[in-house]
């Protein structure tokens, strides 16, 4: 079965000209609208995302035609959409044309975007990205694998191979940002009913910490620096979450950032949760922790104040992207004979909110 859904249909059934029929499109976007684009009718979306209401997708192929303005923004796909806030997506960076992050890919938990958890292979991939023309855009969908290919491309430009939101139908829909770009010639193709696949999850890669609870979220601005250590003694209601295969854990999955849904929220308010795990040692040693986080963590180990670091984006230099990853950043843990609390407190901004944490030179037979 094919599914066209061809946007000049839609604006023969305008009510105004303001936008397509509300019947069948939900614009979340208060400068979306239909437009005559490249002599093209299209959708323009500046910053926010259109759903089409009566669509049901799972696996299949995404065509389209995309037309880039020629600025800095972001635009792209999403698919498999529970909602408004909660959906994969699959975009292009018109300004990284030709270099690594031109493509990305992100899964999208509570309207958090995690573009900085999620890069490299199967994540990110180079493309080049022409302007004021249209270009052909097809995605392929399969299980938890899908793949790319731009301006008719012969091969993939971005695989990817562990999509990260539960396989589920979903709607389909478009996303921009900043600017964004106009969509057209919207074509889908669902693929014969299949039953949901089994996710084959990697082995946790050694020494990474694989047991945590998260607390429930607060405003990391109502909380001193030197009096968190007595608030996670105070917390309740932590959730115990399982890190994805690399060690990652997407706080977003789990908690609804609240900070990130103000209208205008005060500059030192920030989304910040409390992540516990206990390392046990027979004797007192010396180990080393290796972490990653995205945006800002600060360390304790049974209390003690260890660590404080600020990994948002450009808050180091222009350039610097806020990408976590493991390996760049660890330090040196003390422990106690017996069981050692470890506590990350984690803030987020934007961008992707989340840690990792792999231990080296704990022997468990000591």
């Amino acid at each position: 079965m094919v599914v066209s859904v061809l946007f000049c249909s839609f604006l023969a059934l305008l009510s105004a000209p303001s936008g397509f029929d509300a019947a069948r499109w939900n614009i979340a976007d208060p400068n979306g609208r239909a437009m005559p684009y490249l002599g093209q009718p299209s959708l323009f979306l500046d910053n926010g995302i259109a759903l089409l209401r009566d669509s049901s997708f799972a696996d299949g192929t995404i065509e389209f035609d995309l037309a880039l303005h020629g600025h800095p923004s972001f635009a792209g796909v999403l698919f498999r959409a529970a909602g408004e806030e909660d959906y994969e997506l699959v975009y292009v960076r018109p300004q990284s044309s030709r270099r690594w992050d031109a493509l990305q890919y992100t899964p999208v938990f509570h309207g958090s975007e995690g573009w900085q958890l999620y890069s490299g292979d199967g994540y990110t991939a180079a493309a080049e990205l022409a302007a004021n023309r249209w270009m052909h855009v097809k995605l392929l969908v399969e299980g938890y694998t899908a793949r790319l290919y731009v301006d008719h491309a012969a091969d993939p430009q971005l695989v990817i191979t562990d999509l990260k939101r539960p396989w589920a139908r979903g709607q389909i829909g478009f996303w921009g940002r900043f600017g964004g770009a106009n969509f057209a010639n919207l074509v889908v193709t669902p693929a014969a009913a299949t039953s949901a696949p089994v996710r084959r999850d990697a082995p946790l890669a050694p020494g990474v910490i694989g047991d945590w609870e998260l607390s429930p979220v607060i405003d990391g601005a109502t909380i001193a620096a030197d009096r968190l250590a007595d608030a996670v003694a105070r917390t309740r209601d932590w959730l115990r979450v399982a890190p994805e295969a690399s060690g990652l854990v997407n706080v977003a999955r789990y908690r609804e950032p609240v900070v990130a849904r103000q209208p205008n929220p005060p500059a030192a308010s920030r989304d910040l949760v409390f992540a516990r795990t206990t390392i046990t040692a027979g004797l007192p040693t010396r180990i080393r922790l290796v972490f990653a986080y995205s945006d800002a963590v600060r360390i304790f180990l049974n209390g003690r104040p260890l660590f404080d670091g600020e990994s948002r984006f450009r808050s180091r230099d222009p350039g610097f992207l806020g990408t976590a990853s493991l390996g760049p950043d660890a330090i040196y843990l003390d422990l106690a004979g017996g069981a050692n609390q470890l506590v990350f407190a984690v803030a987020e901004t934007f961008g992707g909110w989340g840690f990792a944490a792999r231990v080296e030179g704990l022997d468990p037979d000591r």
